[in-house]
């Protein structure tokens, strides 16, 4: 996993293009992505006080776009724009979405084995998995922690394919 998402091409220039539409319009910009063959530009965004978005949200941010999508001679003519809000299952793919959810319970997919280091002291189920459900604890530039059954299991983001918020939907979080 790359935590310094670097974005090239017409990603970048969409991502500076859209940010500071998103974030005049009262919202935050969560992800983009540009699907290339489909011609189809997705924004995530959320309002920051809630963390989502609702319909009308963006339904603004698609209103605020739209004008400037129309104007700049760069942007493909067919291109289809998708604003949604990342929704509760969202993927953490930067050090500000993995600080953000520090507390929350994520679903963590890695590449390879865990080593015997990581695995000394764990828990049944946590050796030869690939797939971890746990609390994200704590979070640093090299990698993250986990508390799975209150076992620590330190990834580097290396090890990590996937990363997304997994809620216990029958129980309320205060945060």
């Amino acid at each position: 996993m790359d935590i310094q998402k670097e974005r090239a091409g017409l990603e970048k220039k969409f991502y500076h293009l859209c940010e500071p539409v998103v974030q005049e319009a009262g919202y935050r910009l969560y992800d983009l992505e540009y699907l290339t063959g489909q011609k189809v530009l997705r924004l995530y965004i959320e309002d920051p006080r809630t963390k989502t978005a609702v319909i009308e949200d963006c339904v603004k941010v698609d209103n605020a776009l739209s004008p400037i999508f129309e104007t700049e001679t760069w942007i493909p003519e067919e291109i289809v724009l998708e604003v949604s809000s990342p929704g509760i299952f969202r993927e953490l793919s930067t050090l500000e979405h993995f600080k953000t959810f520090v507390g929350d319970i994520v679903m963590v997919i890695i590449m390879g084995k865990l080593t015997e280091e990581q695995t000394a002291g764990a828990p049944k189920g946590v050796k030869g998995e690939k797939k971890f459900r746990g609390v994200l604890s704590a979070v640093s530039e090299q990698g993250i922690v986990m508390d799975i059954q209150g076992f620590k299991l330190n990834l580097e983001y290396g090890q990590i394919k996937k990363v997304t918020l997994d809620p216990d939907l029958n129980t309320k979080f205060d945060k």
